[in-house]
This record gives C-alpha cells, sequence and structure tokens, in this order.
C-alpha cells in the first residue's frame, strides 16, 4: 500500500500569524453570510468599496496613496479610480500646488453609496448580534476593540512616517 508523505500535526504548521489571519477571513466570511442572509449584494466589487471607504478619513486622496492604501501597483490604482469615476462616485482633479499630483474625491453620489454600505454593514452587524447574550455582544465589542488597537499599534510601529491619523477616525496608510 502506497502512503503519501506524513504531514506534521496542523498545529506545527499554523503560527499565531497564521490563525489570526484565518480568524479575520472567517470574521468577514460571517458578515457577507450575514448580508447574504438579508439578500443584499453590493453593486460594486469589494476592491470598489474599500478604495471608497478610504474617504472615511480624508476628503482628497491622491492616486498614490490609494495604491498604498490597498497594497496595488499604481496602474491598477488608476484603473479602479478610473471604474469608479465612470460610475459616477469619484472625480479627479490636479493638485494646484503640484500638476503631477491627481487628487481624488468622493462625488455626491460617491458619498450616497459609501452611506450605503456603511449602514448595510451595521445592519448585517445587528443582525448577528441578535443572535448572541449581552454578555457575548460585549466580549465581541471588548476583544475587536483590543484586536483593533493591537493592529494599529503594530501598523505605527512598522512604518510611523507612512500612517496618517485623521482626528481618531482611523488610520489610513500612505
Amino acid at each position: 500500500m502506497k502512503r503519501g508523505p506524513v504531514l506534521p500535526d496542523r498545529k506545527d504548521i499554523q503560527t499565531i500569524p497564521h490563525q489570526t489571519y484565518l480568524n479575520l477571513q472567517k470574521i468577514l466570511r460571517c458578515l457577507n453570510i450575514g448580508r447574504s442572509f438579508q439578500g443584499k449584494r453590493l453593486p460594486i466589487t469589494i476592491t470598489q468599496m474599500r478604495a471608497l471607504s478610504l474617504f472615511n478619513e480624508q476628503e482628497t486622496i491622491s492616486i498614490s496613496d490609494i495604491s498604498r492604501s490597498l497594497a496595488m501597483s499604481l496602474q491598477s490604482a488608476t484603473n479602479l479610480i478610473h471604474r469608479l469615476e465612470v460610475l459616477g462616485y469619484l472625480e479627479r482633479s490636479k493638485n494646484r500646488n503640484d500638476k503631477r499630483i491627481s487628487e481624488v474625491r468622493l462625488t455626491t453620489k460617491g458619498k450616497k453609496r459609501l452611506s450605503f454600505f456603511r449602514s448595510g454593514e451595521l445592519e448585517t452587524v445587528e443582525l448577528l448580534f441578535h443572535q448572541l447574550t449581552a454578555e457575548e455582544k460585549k466580549m465581541l465589542n471588548d476583544s475587536l476593540t483590543k484586536a483593533a488597537c493591537l493592529f494599529e499599534k503594530a501598523i505605527l510601529a512598522s512604518s510611523p512616517e507612512s500612517v496618517i491619523r485623521d482626528s481618531g477616525t482611523g488610520i489610513l496608510l500612505r
């Protein structure tokens, strides 16, 4: 009988960063499943929504900042912005001080889409929260608050010069 290679115990493979990544994926999957329970689909892609969400922190963002924040090439970010412009969610203009820099901002339609997305996400979280006890809700919120603080600390420690903080609303990688 032919046997395949002996794989190490699963616990040996999964480092803490790997387990953390898998847990984050589970959380995102639960939010997506919760959204699908409500019969809601995003009218734009997740990447497009991530780009729009960058405007939570700033009113105007350069394409290169969007590229760095979303960890994509400058060309991919430019194409993404172009698609969102065609949809009417973003507009682009040249920086007054440096004409080489394109500044991007939400249009009124883009602000409405972002607001709609946020309210939909909140509805999803509220739907999922109905399944938890008050103690579980508090434990989940406290745990996520701690996790967010730890991730923010790690980002700030790894590259403090590349982080912009806007009035405590969050961080935007630059």
